[in-house]
């Protein structure tokens, strides 16, 4: 096994276009993101298409570079430790914005490999990622970002002739 695919999907209670912004600033995930990730710019300014950032994982390190920006998705990809793409993908819902997480990476270190050979780094990153969701959530909040109204819980409906009462 050498190649990892996995796909992660939470929703964040704020809208998309503030949750987009904070995802797509690559240069500030240090401000926010948890351990055991480290990220560093590699160059000045504002994130834009083209922007690289160093990440580090133990021993592991590879960079990110992001290749697009939709209003729907950020698109990246890794070379070094990992080599493939990575993207976030937005989805408008009820309660907020669905965040959808997708890595599809292979290990270059052979070490990385076999170890991989032993774990299940979908579960892994998986376990990763929770804490990531919950970080962003603590940064949009930390910014004044409003949350998403929460949905009204619908009215009963009025019994309708003929209806049976419940036992």
């Amino acid at each position: 096994m050498s190649r990892v695919v996995t796909i992660d999907e939470y929703t964040v209670p704020y809208p998309g276009p503030d949750v987009q912004r904070v995802l797509l600033d690559v240069h500030r995930y240090a401000e926010w993101w948890p351990r055991p990730l480290r990220f560093s710019p590699l160059e000045p300014g504002p994130a834009a298409a083209g922007s690289r950032v160093g990440v580090r994982l133990g021993l592991l390190s590879w960079t990110a570079t992001l290749t697009g920006v939709t209003p729907e998705r950020i698109e990246l990809s890794y070379a070094g430790a990992w080599n493939g793409t990575a993207r976030w993908s937005f989805r408008e819902v009820i309660d907020g914005t669905a965040v959808l997480y997708r890595m599809d990476v292979d290990p270059r270190p052979l070490w990385l490999r076999l170890a991989l050979l032993r774990a299940d780094p979908g579960k892994r990153q998986s376990r990763r990622l929770r804490p990531v969701f919950t970080a962003l959530g603590k940064r949009l909040e930390a910014l004044g970002v409003e949350r998403v109204p929460e949905p009204d819980r619908p009215e009963p409906r009025p019994p309708i002739a003929g209806d049976q009462p419940a036992p």
